[in-house]
């Protein structure tokens, strides 16, 4: 009876974790439901590797939808930004709060925009402090009705680098090109920490403000579609992508395996 209370209890923790639409409540249960599994093959046989093999079977899971949905995905290899309305305050409740704190610190709204792709949408809210030479952006996810959001500061060097600071709380879907340079601060950070910790970015990499390019507010929108593109092709140089139809590109068999591999990292990680 003890041993089967602990199963439900670690089953109900389990949907607890997954009933909030935050990514770091979804690792947690993914980790309860790698407990709860193993206990069930153990509790059920009293054999230890039946149970670690039921983990692994978990581990093996997200290859049911890589297979089944991302594979046939066909991503346009340059995404054209359009004007968008912003996420409700019931989905998105934080955007004009964090909208308040980047303004606050200078920048200028520049524009909302998004594109939308087989039950995939992104929203970008935009923003520009040109005597700074930086850009703002608040960016919100959402897929098959769950999602979440990040915010990002970026500086562009004269020499085509980009440095980006942000907190987004899941690893990249595909490879950054290697003139992008990336810094992670951790996801409940306000934005003020947000912007000094950039700052504490480029002086690490030695970037000093001659060495950075002007900002035009007109220009952000074009700047991001080319931060785009430049992923996209990377990834298909990379071998990730392979060229599909008019304008495409789909997951190729290395770039599945590099989605799991991305799955299992944002497990053990949680900052």
């Amino acid at each position: 009876m003890n041993e089967l209370m602990f199963f439900v209890g670690l089953v109900a923790l389990t949907a607890a974790f997954f009933s909030f639409p935050h990514p770091v409540c979804r690792r947690l249960g993914i980790l309860s439901l790698g407990a709860a599994t193993f206990a069930a093959g153990y509790l059920a046989t009293g054999n230890l590797w039946i149970g670690a093999a039921c983990v692994s079977a978990v581990l093996l899971l997200p290859w049911v939808e890589i297979l089944l949905r991302i594979r046939k995905l066909r991503l346009p290899l340059r995404k054209q930004l359009r004007q968008s309305t912003p996420p409700s305050r019931e989905i998105f409740p934080a955007l004009t709060e964090i909208s308040d704190d980047i303004e606050a610190s200078g920048f200028e709204h520049v524009a909302d925009l998004g594109w939308e792709m087989d039950g995939y949408r992104q929203f970008l809210r935009l923003f520009a402090h040109p005597k700074k030479h930086e850009e703002a952006a608040i960016t919100y996810v959402e897929q098959n009705q769950l999602g979440f959001h990040f915010t990002s500061v970026t500086s562009r060097g004269l020499d085509g680098a980009v440095f980006t600071t942000w907190d987004c709380p899941v690893s990249s879907s595909l490879k950054i090109p290697p003139t992008v340079h990336l810094h992670r601060v951790a996801g409940d950070a306000p934005f003020d920490t947000l912007l000094e910790g950039h700052g504490d970015f480029l002086r690490e990499r030695g970037v000093e403000d001659g060495a950075l390019q002007a900002v035009d507010p007109d220009s952000v929108r074009a700047a991001v579609e080319q931060d785009m593109e430049t992923q996209m092709q990377h990834n298909i140089r990379e071998g990730l992508l392979e060229p599909a139809d008019d304008g495409h590109g789909r997951y190729s068999w290395r770039g599945m395996l590099y989605l799991w591999f991305q799955f299992l990292r944002d497990i053990f990680r949680f900052s």
